[in-house]
């Protein structure tokens, strides 16, 4: 979400691009609520020049990823059993979160989870989800 709606970002033109082309083909966007989040909390906290004012972190957030999308988060039950299965997993720190972003693309019935950080979400295909680093 930073990389599309930051054009000084390295991956902007590939994540807008991978965006733009799967709306134009009619795809339901998903976004995961804690992604939402993340992002809006990534956006307020970056350093000088690049970090944008609460308003215009969610003005751009709204307009990019909350309109015309699924917003899909997880029951507590499902946290309950995200944090269960995280010991036998493997997963610790940030990775959790994560984790739960794509339990909630399962919630969604996402099939294509579009990421610059494959690494995290490789169990997920195992799972029916598609994990794709948008391309050039």
């Amino acid at each position: 979400m930073v990389a599309a709606v930051c054009a000084w970002h390295e991956h902007h033109t590939r994540a807008t691009a991978a965006i733009g082309r799967r709306l134009r083909g009619r795809e339901r966007m998903i976004v995961a609520a804690p992604a939402l989040i993340e992002a809006y909390s990534v956006l307020t906290r970056l350093p000088a020049p690049y970090r944008l004012a609460p308003a215009d972190a969610l003005a751009v957030l709204q307009n990019g990823f909350v309109r015309g999308a699924h917003l899909v988060a997880l029951p507590a039950t499902a946290y309950r059993v995200v944090l269960g299965n995280a010991p036998i997993s493997g997963i610790a720190g940030g990775r959790i979160y994560d984790e739960v972003i794509g339990a909630c693309c399962l919630r969604g019935r996402a099939t294509t989870l579009l990421t610059f950080n494959v690494g995290h979400f490789e169990s997920f295909r195992a799972r029916g989800l598609d994990v794709v680093v948008p391309a050039d």
